[in-house]
């Protein structure tokens, strides 16, 4: 246990906590950006075309505009020779999505993203297996040399799985939240010193309480956008469900709480050990387990009670549509409402934007375990297709009042929650 005095020290002078690349755009790491861009590589794989390709940049462009009115993130000037893979292809090789080593700027993945991008890998369950397995150093995106100087040091760090676990313990505390200003002034410095999780939440409540002051402690975020690629773990964290963002005055101010409702979830994920490096190993182990399932349908069922427009978005959709769209079954006790292009990137609450359709369709649908494209064609994950295969039909009739350019912006961008 560290003293109230401690006072850390960097164990090398670049000692920093790396992800995003020094032009950081935080959008990119939202899901819809993360694994839309993901979904148009796989397209292209297989032609052979590189990133600097003019179809690579009409990928771009496309899912440029398809956001534009949500995340707002502009890849249209990220295309050619300085292309978004060249400049930012941190956010895609930390994670294991496409390779590390590869220089020849030919599109290229690795076997755990072309899974992810197949949609045979849920977005919870590529969430789950990155908090559970990202660590520090991290040779996807760290040259040879940081990589020895973290290991000569003795320092490995699963910063994800870090922060969860003093998101945990805050929050048995009453105090479940941590800043944008103790991750960069508290918890980043002490975590080159070898702190032990109880050192971590001693120190963070000491701060809060006025006890200690930080003068003398290291500054471990010197560069211009140091704190921005920092701050990219409580983004990730926060835009896949783990934690919740609230605003500040400043970024430094902003509090990221934990998700009460997946908390049991999240301490089984941060509690099971990967037995060894691989992403796909690593998938399977966490199959074996019931967590993922219950994560899908815990967030599933909160965000459809967090929807202001719910009750009446689902009285509009029943109205003109009171069967299934899959199953054809016409109970009202077991129709729900589905939005097509998802309100948290501006879809509307209107009948052209959704589907009737039964309750554990509609979670198959939100969790991207079930897709439909704008001609009517119906896939489903692997998971789905072992319990659903038989009951699913191939392909649906779309109704003339559905939007089919919200069902392409689903089909194009979208894995799920």
């Amino acid at each position: 246990m560290l003293a109230k005095n401690f006072i850390p020290t960097k164990p090398f002078d670049e000692f920093k906590w790396k992800w995003a690349c020094l032009q950081c755009t935080e959008g990119l790491n939202d899901p819809v950006i993360l694994l839309g861009v993901l979904f148009r590589m796989r397209k292209l794989e297989p032609l052979g075309v590189k990133y600097s390709s003019d179809e690579f940049a009409k990928e771009l462009i496309d899912l440029s505009n398809d956001v534009k009115d949500s995340i707002g993130v502009d890849l249209e000037r990220r295309t050619g020779d300085r292309n978004l893979i060249r400049n930012s292809g941190q956010y895609w090789r930390a994670v294991g999505l496409i390779p590390p080593a590869d220089r020849s700027g030919q599109i290229k993945l690795t076997e755990f993203g072309r899974k992810v991008a197949d949609h045979d890998i849920s977005q919870t369950e590529f969430a789950a297996i990155t908090v559970q397995t990202f660590k520090l150093p991290n040779s996807n995106i760290q040259s040879e040399n940081e990589c020895r100087l973290w290991l000569q040091h003795g320092i490995i760090l699963h910063p994800l799985r870090l922060l969860l676990e003093i998101e945990m313990k805050l929050n048995e505390l009453g105090q479940g939240f941590i800043t944008t200003e103790e991750l960069i002034k508290i918890i980043i410095p002490l975590s080159g010193c070898k702190a032990e999780l109880q050192d971590y939440i001693n120190f963070i409540l000491w701060y809060r309480a006025g006890e200690i002051s930080l003068i003398g402690w290291p500054n471990c975020c010197p560069e211009a956008n140091d704190m921005r690629i920092a701050r990219e773990y409580l983004l990730f964290l926060s835009n896949y469900g783990y934690i919740i963002h609230t605003s500040g005055d400043t970024r430094m101010e902003e509090k990221y709480s934990l998700n009460t409702i997946i908390d049991d979830e999240i301490r089984e994920i941060i509690a099971e050990k990967p037995k060894d490096e691989s992403l796909l190993n690593a998938l399977e182990q966490i199959r074996a387990t019931e967590v993922i399932a219950e994560v899908e349908r815990k967030r599933v069922q909160t965000s459809r009670t967090a929807r202001p427009n719910q009750a009446n978005f689902r009285r509009e959709v029943l109205k003109v549509c009171q069967r299934c769209i899959i199953t054809n079954v016409t109970m009202p006790e077991v129709l729900e409402a589905a939005h097509i292009k998802p309100f948290k990137y501006n879809g509307e609450d209107t009948v052209a934007n959704g589907f009737a359709m039964r309750t554990d369709i509609h979670t198959l649908f939100d969790t991207g375990h079930l897709r439909i494209s704008e001609d009517g064609i119906v896939e489903l994950s692997s998971r789905a297709r072992m319990d659903y295969g038989a009951s699913i039909p191939p392909r649906i009739v779309v109704p003339d009042f559905t939007n089919r350019e919200f069902l392409r912006w689903r089909w194009d961008n979208y894995n799920g929650m």
